[in-house]
Formats: structure tokens, C-alpha cells, sequence
């Protein structure tokens, strides 16, 4: 509540000696820059974020298609090459 007054009082000054246009320009500069600043680092870590995203899924990517699906030493996709396509195990009646 005092910080209110106290920015009411130096509007009124500045009001009354003829330089409250000028004050409020650089009221808008320093406002404006702050805003521009935040903008600006908000867009970089966007970037930056996207960036290493985009990086560790194509290094992912990458490692799965030396690999196989399955990381490696597991069974590969598809059906095994031996076997026999019989029916499966079945509950005793």
C-alpha cells in the first residue's frame, strides 16, 4: 500500500514539472526490454530443448537399426525359422 502512494506521488511530481511523457517513455523502454529479454531467452530454450530432442531420438533411432528391435542378442521380429506351425499346447478336457 505505501509503495502505491509513494508511485502515486512521484507521478504527480513528474505531472507537475512537466516530465511525466518522459517518464512514462522510459518507464516503456525498461518494461519493453524486460519483456524483449525474457522472449528472447524463452525462444533459445525452446530451441536449444528441441534441438537435443531431436538429437536423442535420431541417435535412438540410429542404435536400433544396428541393433535390431529387440537390443541386439534378443529374437529378431517375425516367426522362427524352425519349428512347426501346429496347433498349441490344449487344456486337458
Amino acid at each position: 500500500m505505501e509503495g502505491m502512494v509513494v508511485l502515486v506521488l512521484l507521478l504527480l511530481l513528474a505531472a507537475a514539472f512537466g516530465i511525466l511523457w518522459a517518464v512514462v517513455k522510459v518507464t516503456l523502454i525498461i518494461v519493453l526490454s524486460i519483456v524483449l529479454t525474457l522472449v528472447v531467452l524463452g525462444a533459445i530454450a525452446y530451441y536449444s530443448v528441441r534441438r537435443r530432442v531431436r538429437r536423442f531420438v535420431q541417435e535412438t533411432q540410429r542404435r536400433q537399426v544396428r541393433e535390431g528391435p529387440q537390443g541386439g542378442g534378443g529374437p529378431q521380429r517375425g516367426y522362427p525359422a524352425t519349428g512347426t506351425k501346429g496347433p498349441g499346447p490344449q487344456l486337458p478336457e
